[in-house]
């Protein structure tokens, strides 16, 4: 490859497909507590959102991607000392989990892990694991 270094630095944005719009914003608004951002007219139902500093963008559809090999999901920071509680407010709202939170050890750091759906049927890991 020739040219000039490629120069990406981090992530814009995740878009995320789903379902029901409106489940989604009860879920990721009223669960989870992000905040939504005005959003252009992009003539698909759609919003966007803010997590932290970063953004998560969804796209209403009428049938979700079939989910392939590797277990697709993303993942969102939880800081450690709040794992616990967000585990257990996400259990009183009625969150799905996918078993058990879990812990590993990754490059002498404890790792703590939980799966979650949301109402479309994605997979979202919460972790300790914050950006770097």
């Amino acid at each position: 490859m020739t040219g000039a270094p490629i120069a990406v630095t981090g992530f814009s944005h995740v878009a995320i497909a789903v379902t029901d719009l409106g489940a989604a914003r009860d879920f990721y608004c009223g669960v989870l507590g992000f905040e939504e951002l005005p959003r252009p007219d992009l003539g698909v139902p759609g919003m966007w959102l803010k997590v932290g500093s970063l953004q998560l963008h969804f796209i209403e559809t009428d049938e979700m991607p079939t989910p392939g090999r590797g277990f697709p999901h993303y993942a969102l920071h939880v800081p450690t000392d709040e794992f616990e509680a967000t585990i257990e407010t996400l259990r009183q709202a009625g969150v799905p989990f996918l078993g058990e939170p879990s812990s590993r050890v990754d490059f002498g750091t404890t790792v703590l892990a939980a799966f979650v759906n949301d109402p479309a049927g994605n997979f979202i890991e919460l972790t300790n694991v914050g950006p770097s």
